[in-house]
């Protein structure tokens, strides 16, 4: 009898018609966790190739929004756009404070509401018809942005795309994070912050190319690619696999069978639903009476904490001001407007090359290493940032500043940059995940938000004019979470929501948590050795030979 007959039968024990043995599903997604434990990134890559390619789908939507969140803001870098919607102040144009205060506040604000009002809609629709309705909507709103000559109708068009944006950013991250195998969960969410470093640094090439031109199109030309995106994204999202989470919320378990069936081959949707659907059963139980209050109650006060400080740091790092006024500051401190994209280039390639490094790095070297490094990395490069450039009659001190600044996404995505939205779906129990990540996501937003409206008065040369003393901030608070970090961050590399769970609830101390063996591992070794001629994976994809 061949391999995939003994794993149909295998679970045939726990599905069969239209009755479901919940006891052999545990035995059976316990034996799955065992095999999810054991399979590599690069595993797990060929053994689900449907499922990887469409998570690379959703972050190709990503790209989408981290192309937008860059253009949105690198307009005003651009001396045509200051001439068209600013005013003569000293020799150059510049944009009023209060206007440049409301193009980086109010999409903020907007994309902060629907991405935590867009899960209404998902509940009872699917993330489909959502995802296709807003990338519509898109297309307009980034018309408005290309083809407006006053202020107000490109803060209207900027907003309105904000509004696809938030639901973007919701819809993908819980699409990727709901179908991606134990292995590729941290790659998955290394490949969401890669998106969102390769849309600015298109955005980068397309402005080194365009920003001196004496045209409208000096500005405009950098809208052109995100119609390109959304047409995209837009041919291949009416096919979407919709998520088996929302047939189970629906009580449609055979259409998040065949759901899962698009994503997986039918041994692996099989072995993927039983895992799912105990969760989800888990899930159902202990969330009905959960409260938001219940986040913070003795038992999972810790868990809340570091979830929401983990949110909170990322806005708080100096991320939002680097990659919003870079460029502007490279040309305050003396840089041509063509040297000053250029460096904004190369600088967004660093960014890049970071991301790619944390693929390799995050589960080797684990969560909390990754999280020392990154912000004591951070705090270095604040702090040179804001002491070089204090004296802007320093041509060298002006150049260091110039120099870190552009090395910071670096530093950013190869430490902190996923973590924080990893932290936030592993560390938050399951019965308040999703409690949990809509209030990470409200405040990472609000204090986004926060910097969007303060900075322009805090940054431009007519009105606070700090220059790069800012990073003073920035550095202080960094240094301040290394400390927060090493108490209350655990290592969770590799562990399954079941063992955070239970290494919570006996209080282990996070710096002995990758040492530690659960009971959920021995449960798991020994459903697995129960099953072990029924379940299997494949080594490598297409090599029927590989035995268990």
């Amino acid at each position: 009898m061949s391999k995939e007959d003994l794993e149909e039968q295998g679970m045939e024990r726990a599905i069969s018609g239209d009755s479901i043995d919940m006891n052999a599903l545990e035995v059976a997604a316990h034996a799955q966790q065992k095999v999810e434990h054991q399979l590599t990134k690069w595993q797990a890559m060929k053994t689900y190739p449907k499922a990887t390619a469409w998570i690379m789908f959703n972050v190709w939507m990503m790209v989408l929004l981290g192309y937008e969140n860059q253009a949105g803001g690198i307009v005003i870098s651009v001396p045509r756009f200051r001439q068209d919607f600013g005013y003569y102040y000293e020799g150059s144009y510049v944009l009023e404070t209060n206007w440049q205060s409301i193009i980086f506040g109010v999409p903020i604000a907007v994309m902060a509401i629907s991405s935590f009002g867009v899960s209404f809609f998902t509940d009872r629709y699917g993330r489909r018809l959502i995802l296709v309705l807003m990338l519509i909507i898109t297309i307009p709103s980034i018309a408005m942005e290309y083809v407006a000559t006053s202020i107000h109708v490109f803060v209207a068009g900027k907003s309105l795309n904000a509004l696809c944006l938030g639901c973007f950013n919701t819809i993908c991250l819980s699409y990727v994070s709901e179908i991606s195998p134990m292995a590729l969960r941290g790659w998955s969410a290394s490949a969401c912050t890669l998106s969102m470093c390769i849309g600015p640094f298109i955005c980068y090439l397309i402005n080194n190319t365009t920003a001196d031109y004496e045209t409208r199109m000096a500005y405009r030309a950098v809208f052109i690619p995100q119609f390109i995106f959304s047409a995209s994204c837009l041919i291949f999202a009416p096919f979407l696999p919709e998520s088996p989470y929302y047939y189970f919320n629906k009580g449609q378990d055979d259409k998040a069978l065949e759901s899962l069936k698009r994503l997986y081959n039918p041994t692996q949707a099989q072995q993927q639903f039983a895992l799912m659907k105990v969760t989800h059963e888990e899930l159902k139980k202990i969330t009905e009476s959960s409260t938001y209050l219940d986040c913070f109650k003795k038992k999972d006060r810790k868990r809340t904490f570091l979830v929401l400080f983990g949110l909170w740091m990322s806005p708080m790092c100096g991320l939002y001001f680097v990659a919003s006024y870079a460029t502007y500051y490279y040309q305050l401190s003396g840089m041509t407007t063509k040297g000053s994209y250029q460096l904004s280039c190369g600088g967004q390639a660093m960014s890049v090359c970071g991301v790619v490094g944390s693929w390799f790095i995050i589960d080797r070297f684990g969560r909390r290493p990754l999280m020392f490094f990154g912000m004591i990395s951070l705090t270095i490069v604040n702090f040179v940032i804001a002491g070089a450039g204090s004296d802007t009659s320093n041509k060298v001190g002006l150049k260091v500043a110039t120099a870190f600044m552009s090395m910071y996404n670096f530093f950013y995505n190869i430490g902190i940059g996923p973590l924080p939205f990893i932290l936030a779906c592993e560390i938050s129990s399951v019965s308040l995940r999703a409690k949990t990540l809509s209030m990470g996501s409200m405040i990472s937003y609000a204090f986004s938000c926060m910097w969007s409206l303060v900075l322009p008065y805090m940054f431009n040369p007519d009105s606070g004019n700090m220059g790069s003393k800012i990073n003073f901030i920035f550095a202080g608070l960094c240094l301040m979470s290394i400390f927060v970090f090493y108490f209350i961050q655990p290592e969770t590399a590799g562990r399954s929501f079941e063992e955070i769970d239970e290494m919570y609830d006996k209080n282990i101390p996070p710096r002995k948590w990758s040492s530690y063996k659960t009971e959920k591992q021995v449960m798991t070794e020994k459903s697995f050795l129960e099953l072990k001629p029924e379940v299997s994976h494949e080594e490598f994809a297409g090599d029927s030979s590989d035995k268990v």
